[in-house]
């Protein structure tokens, strides 16, 4: 008798790190798409929605007055609060 316990197993219905689950992700983020992050709209979405500790988090490289950090940080929470969205969107489709 085989025993199988060991072997290999990838489950059909996980498109979690798929390339085709992130494909999708990164169509929704591109310039102009729905989930766009470099826009006046989804970095005031993004900063509307800041919790205790990515305000605290933000505010430490705003009193580090480097302008450039700052404009790093802002854009990867937009970025961050974005891609939550789009994932749940591709979520969605990949399980309907």
């Amino acid at each position: 008798m085989m025993n199988r316990h060991d072997a290999y197993y990838e489950p059909e219905d996980d498109y979690d790190n798929s390339d085709e689950f992130d494909y999708e992700v990164s169509q929704l983020l591109k310039p102009g798409a729905e989930y766009d992050y470099r826009t006046a709209q989804a970095i005031a979405e993004a900063m509307g929605d800041l919790d205790a500790e990515r305000a605290d988090s933000l505010q430490a490289i705003i009193d580090t007055q480097d302008y450039e950090k700052i404009g790093r940080k802002v854009m990867m929470m937009a970025y961050d609060y974005m891609e939550k969205f789009a994932i749940s969107t591709v979520e969605h489709d990949f399980n309907n």
